[in-house]
Formats: structure tokens, sequence, C-alpha cells
């Protein structure tokens, strides 16, 4: 049964992996090693990290999950209102798939037929907490990732990132190790292995199984540059390091932040998982207290989290967002961004 521990572990762990990347998303690897300091903290704000939208859409699935009570078509339509509310509060550096899939929601698609063919990231940076809540049920927890999945993409290499990422944050969550042979065997029983797939899974176990770093492993796999928005690029990298680190939150945050690229979802994603099998007290105490965001803050993401692991016993009311809130704080945080993005063009290069 799902418990407090694993869902808060997961809804925070995916915020504070998501914040601590932020800063050094789509800087090369080689300009965050020289921007990064050691050990890693929040830099957004003097000294204090923000969510992007990462965080928000694992809240927001969180929130539906909690309306739908898990129930399939409930949950579709809960989270399609969810994501429309999100985009009209306009959030910084969304995704151009998620945009026009939230654009032609609001246009009055349906949130069985929004989607775009496209690959990227955002189904997997929203999956991990879907693992943890019904990862007891392998079946529900398919048509949730499918329906989270199909709302803003309908490339089938979504879908199966997406569900790797849940099915790995629900065995996280119940403290069972992420092993080689579960992906090379087990994966296969539940989703189509491609070719592509099927040869970035192998490259992942062989790295992790030769300890190398998630660097070398980027290194050694076309990625030197930084993790693309490709979704099966970032999975291989997340393979990677959950399979080397299952329970070292801290190192395994910084090593794939220290890859760059698409560094606050890789983060996101990685945090989601770690943070599921270490709950919140495995997450550094320093990248909690100094996360500050509203109105999603921690004490809201934590309530938010209880709730979930009430709702799966009895009905719960969901913790909501008042949306011009969100607004006024979307400006904000847009104002931080250009700051930071006008940093950039100074030294270190």
């Amino acid at each position: 049964m799902t418990d407090n521990k694993s869902i808060n572990g997961c809804l925070l762990g995916t915020a504070v992996g998501d914040a601590i990347g932020l800063p050094y998303e789509g800087l090369s690897a080689r300009r965050v090693q020289k921007w990064a300091v050691n050990p890693l903290r929040h830099r957004l704000l003097l000294g204090h990290g923000m969510l992007s939208d990462d965080s928000e859409h694992s809240c927001m699935v969180a929130q539906a999950l909690i309306a739908s009570a898990g129930k399939p078509q409930s949950f579709r339509s809960q989270l399609g209102w969810r994501m429309r509310w999100w985009v009209a509060a306009l959030p910084a550096g969304i995704g151009l798939g998620t945009l026009r899939a939230c654009m032609k929601l609001w246009l009055g698609f349906s949130a069985r037929s929004s989607g775009v063919f496209t690959a990227g990231n955002g189904p997997m940076m929203r999956s991990a907490i879907i693992g943890v809540y019904a990862g007891h049920d392998t079946a529900l927890m398919q048509q949730l990732i499918s329906i989270s999945t199909r709302i803003t993409h309908t490339d089938p290499k979504a879908e199966k990132a997406a569900f790797i990422v849940a099915w790995m944050a629900s065995l996280a969550s119940r403290s069972k190790p992420i092993t080689a042979h579960q992906l090379q065997q087990q994966l296969c029983h539940h989703i189509q292995i491609d070719e592509d797939l099927d040869k970035l899974i192998k490259a992942a176990i062989a790295s992790a199984t030769s300890n190398e770093t998630a660097m070398q492993f980027c290194q050694h796999n076309g990625m030197g540059k930084g993790v693309s928005g490709y979704c099966y690029a970032s999975l291989t990298v997340v393979l990677q390091i959950c399979l080397r680190l299952p329970d070292q939150f801290e190192q395994a945050i910084t090593e794939i932040v220290l890859c760059g690229g698409d560094t606050d979802t890789v983060a996101a994603i990685v945090g989601g998982i770690i943070g599921a099998r270490v709950g919140p007290n495995g997450i550094p105490a320093r990248w909690l207290t100094k996360l500050t965001d509203f109105p999603r803050s921690t004490r809201w993401i934590s309530r938010l989290g209880n709730t979930l692991a009430l709702s799966v016993k009895q009905k719960q009311t969901t913790p909501s967002i008042f949306y011009p809130f969100a607004l006024l704080r979307n400006l904000l945080f847009m104002l931080l961004i250009l700051a930071h993005g006008f940093r950039r063009l100074l030294p270190p290069y």
C-alpha cells in the first residue's frame, strides 16, 4: 500500500531536483562545470530555489489523482482542466509540444484528442508520482500513464519512456532495488521494447555495471555537450544513474546536473524516482529548506502528498491553487529567468 513517505519523497524529490537543475538548464556540460559550486546549492534567487513546469506537472497529476480517486476517465478530465488553467497562468519555459497541446485544449479539443506527435520529456517529468500511486496495479498504472502522456504527446516513444519512469518509481517506493535483470527481462512484459530503446537500455546497464559516472556515460554515447530534451536520450541517463545510485539522492542529482542540457527536467525525474525510495528524510535538508516558492511551497507539496496517500483509502478534498497568485508568481519567475539569461552572456564560458 502506498504510504506518505514514498509519495512525499517522490513529490519533494521531484521539486528539489527541478529547482537545483533549473539555473543550469540549456548550458553545456563544460559551462555547467565552470558555473557550479561544490556541493551544489540553490542559486536562482540569492541562494534560494524555485520550481519550473516539471514540479508543477507532478503536482497537477497528484491533484487529478485525488479528485478522480484514480478512476481513469475522471483522471483524464481532471488533468485536462488543470492543464488548461495552468497554461493560462503564463508559465515560463513551457515546452513547444506541451504548449501546442494546451492551446488545443483551450480551442475546444478534448483531453483525449489534444496531444501532438512529439517525443519530448514532458510525459516523463510527471509520471513518477503515477508509479508510486498505482504501482500495485500495473494495468491501472498503464492506463493512467497513457492518459497523462497522450494529453500532450502522442508519439509512442514518449509513452514508453513515461511508463519506464513510473515503473522504476513504483519499485523504488517499495524499497526494491532496480536491477539490470528487471530492466532486461520483466520490462518487456509490460511494453513493446523497440530496437532503439533496447540498445539504450543495454548501454545504460553496461555503463552502470562498470560504475561509470553519468558524465562518462554521456561522453561515450554522444551526449558530451548535454542531455537533450528527446525522451529516449534523457531516459538513458536516468536509467544509468538510478541503477548505480538507487538511494544516494544528492550524488545522483549532482551527477545529472553536471551533465548539462535539460538539467531541470532530468534532475526532477531522477529526484522523483530516488525520492520515492529514500523519502523526505533522504533529501538534503539544506536543499529543502532553501526551496522558496509560492503557491506551491514545500509545505503545500507535503500537504498534497499526505492527501494523496489518504485518498487511496477514502475520498479527500483536493488541495487547490489560487491561479491569480500563480499568475503573479509566474511574472516574477519570468523576470528571474530573463535575468539569468542575460547573465549567461557573460563569462565564464
